[in-house]
């Protein structure tokens, strides 16, 4: 996916961590994206402000772009970080069907 594939986090060592990455604006426009970061069992979604156009020069119109940050007071040797998206919506779908129309005659 466009949003995995341009991903890229780092931190100051610090108490910052950041990310950015793309999704593409027609998506965007259907379904979001939420950015989650996971240490041990906590996961957060980070806290992500859309960049604004005038400040690429490298994405493309047909994009949008984000800049994520979270704070934390844990950094070292042997602390994993892990990162996923979820959508800003619940998906389902819906199909009815009466039993009466699929027997056989």
């Amino acid at each position: 996916s466009i949003p995995m594939k341009s991903l890229s986090c780092y931190n100051d060592y610090n108490s910052q961590m950041t990310c950015t990455w793309m999704e593409h604006s027609e998506a965007h426009a259907l379904i979001g994206m939420i950015l989650y970061h996971r240490r041990d069992k906590e996961n957060k979604e980070m806290l992500c402000k859309r960049q604004p156009e005038n400040d690429l020069r490298e994405a493309p119109d047909s994009y949008v772009h984000w800049v994520c940050r979270n704070t934390t007071d844990n950094f070292g040797i042997g602390v994993d970080d892990f990162y996923s998206f979820k959508p800003n919506k619940m998906l389902q779908a819906e199909l009815n069907v009466s039993l009466f129309q699929n027997g056989k005659d």
